[in-house]
């Protein structure tokens, strides 16, 4: 069995989507129900996800997606994100373990943990530099996560994920392409800030789910794994800004805001996410947003 906790939300609902159409055996974990209840898909809503009470199977595998949803969410110190964010993810690892539990935890982590670097396409051995609470909270995450594995003997796979768009549940404010596309709707101007040059790497959801199963499915040489999810190929603000108005038609009237510095360019390497999954992302850049377009009706 596969859980998927977190399945309510968009990513977590797009792994769950994607293993029951796969053939795969699996069950959302949520606080909430699930958008689409029709959908034959199964799953627990439990007030307490992060608690180890519906885990059945000491081998289970489980696909971690719960946890903080925004970037954007405001904290107030570390002490504050480790209270509200930190300190439970941890308590949940340990919660399993105490239940007796060895099986496999796949945690999705960020492409942020990185930070700036001049160093691209960026190798999972890149050193860690966070430079904002989200990608803050996941790099404290998956090294207590790395400890516990280690220690209680359970398999860890950390996936540092890029950019993900497609998804059929992205509002309007999860990541840039929905952001512009509905810019584009509603004819308000998007923000470019800096010169909009730096490269971003960015996965269509189909490709990160395939991934995702992969990653469930494929025996690892190692007990704790850390795999880019991504597609190696970077893209500029600038270009998408181009891009998405051409496919979806419509016009997109940009306004410049400067930056104190720069943000650096994130493209993943995913050489050894080819290798070890036997996995490969094939839908270009273009095609998705074509996809996404059509899905959204816009």
């Amino acid at each position: 069995m596969i859980y998927v906790t977190g399945s309510s939300g968009v990513l977590g609902n797009a792994i769950l989507s994607h293993l029951a159409v796969s053939g795969i055996e699996a069950c959302g974990v949520s606080r909430r129900p699930l958008p689409v209840p029709d959908a034959g898909l199964a799953n627990i809503e439990t007030p307490d996800v992060l608690g180890a009470d519906w885990v059945t199977g000491p081998d289970a595998t489980i696909v971690h997606c719960a946890g903080l949803a925004s970037p954007r969410v405001p904290f107030d110190s570390y002490a504050d994100v480790s209270r509200r964010e930190i300190e439970p993810q941890v308590a949940f690892a340990e919660a399993l373990v105490a239940s007796g539990w060895r099986g496999h935890l796949v945690y999705l982590s960020s492409a942020g943990v990185y930070g700036d670097t001049d160093d691209l396409p960026i190798l999972e051995s890149a050193p860690m530099q966070p430079k904002g609470w989200y990608p803050l909270q996941k790099m404290a995450t998956e090294q207590a996560l790395m400890l516990l594995a280690q220690r209680h003997g359970f398999r860890l796979t950390i996936l540092r994920v890029a950019n993900v768009y497609g998804a059929p549940l992205a509002g309007p404010s999860f990541g840039v392409v929905t952001i512009l596309l509905d810019k584009l709707r509603s004819g308000a101007p998007f923000a470019v800030f800096g010169s909009g040059e730096s490269l971003r790497d960015y996965i269509h959801v189909s490709d990160f789910c395939t991934a995702v199963a992969r990653t469930c499915e494929v025996p690892l040489p190692e007990p704790v794994t850390v795999l880019n999810i991504g597609t190696g190929v970077g893209t500029s603000l600038l270009r998408m800004t181009e891009l998405v108005p051409r496919i979806a038609g419509g016009h997109l009237e940009l306004r410049r805001e400067p930056v104190a510095s720069e943000v650096k360019s994130s493209v993943l390497d995913i050489s050894c996410t080819r290798a070890l999954l036997g996995w490969e992302p094939v839908v270009e850049l273009e095609e998705g947003l074509r996809r996404t377009v059509a899905m959204m009706g816009t």
